[in-house]
């Protein structure tokens, strides 16, 4: 993938589930093995995340606190990955140290809203994510309403981050959570995101298009139908690391709306 990970990566079996990871090192990986320092250690952390081995990667990152216990870049910067490894209340602990080490809010806020959603704390996860909206731009924004939208649906509430969508939004990459907020919002039918949702070819839109249509059918009662667009996305995983992927595998094998629903 170059970009976003080495093309030689672990897979979700081994960092969201209980499989091996049997990958051999990346050149990186391997120049930084044993490093006995902390910037080596940070270097080695690095290198096998871009390999998305992050259960190995936290081990470090463990090992490098115990050297800074109190360093606030290292605290953070091991928050996603506890994410993508569905361990979100390793997450919440590490944001509210980075919180209390005054780290930037939006940051915090956002990556709460998430891990709080994982966690099942929808009224967390809305309260965050609502503080989150207004300290970010709209390409975050829409983000934020988008997961806002999804943890109301989920604890029946109304979605209110959804009165401030607005169709000249400036939400840059963010094009499938755009879709998902126009049609929440009623500017978009629901045929047409259907028709976006069948015509994804990238896995990665594919996932945050059917995950918001899926928590939709759920909280609309069509819970057979919002399982089956789980469960496509689950198969989906060459881009695994997205939120949206790791809410439906979370919402399939350990969520709230999964075990026979």
């Amino acid at each position: 993938m170059g970009k976003y990970f080495d093309d030689l990566h672990a897979m979700p079996d081994s960092q969201l589930g209980d499989a091996l990871c049997r990958i051999p090192d990346s050149p990186d990986v391997a120049a930084a093995r044993g490093a006995p320092d902390f910037d080596g250690m940070a270097k080695l952390a690095r290198a096998l995340c871009r390999q998305l081995r992050y259960r190995e990667a936290l081990r470090v990152y463990a090992l490098m606190l115990r050297l800074k216990p109190d360093d606030t870049p290292t605290i953070r910067a091991r928050v996603p990955w506890e994410i993508n490894t569905l361990q979100p209340r390793l997450a919440i602990a590490d944001l509210l140290r980075c919180r209390a080490g005054g780290w930037d809010e939006a940051d915090v806020s956002y990556r709460f809203g998430i891990a709080s959603y994982l966690a099942g704390d929808y009224p967390t996860a809305m309260w965050e994510l609502a503080n989150c909206f207004p300290l970010v731009d709209d390409e975050m924004g829409i983000a934020a309403m988008y997961w806002h939208t999804m943890a109301a649906w989920r604890h029946g509430a109304v979605p209110e981050l959804l009165q401030h969508y607005r169709s000249d939004m400036k939400f840059g990459h963010h094009t499938a959570y755009a879709a998902v907020m126009a049609f929440a919002a009623g500017r978009l039918p629901r045929e047409d995101l259907l028709q976006m949702i069948g015509d994804a070819k990238s896995d990665l839109e594919f996932s945050m298009l059917a995950y918001g249509a899926s928590v939709y059918l759920w909280q609309e009662g069509a819970a057979i139908e919002g399982r089956a667009l789980r469960r496509q996305i689950i198969a989906r995983d060459s881009f695994w690391i997205s939120y949206a992927y790791l809410a439906a595998w979370n919402d399939e094998y350990f969520g709230g709306i999964a075990n026979g629903q």
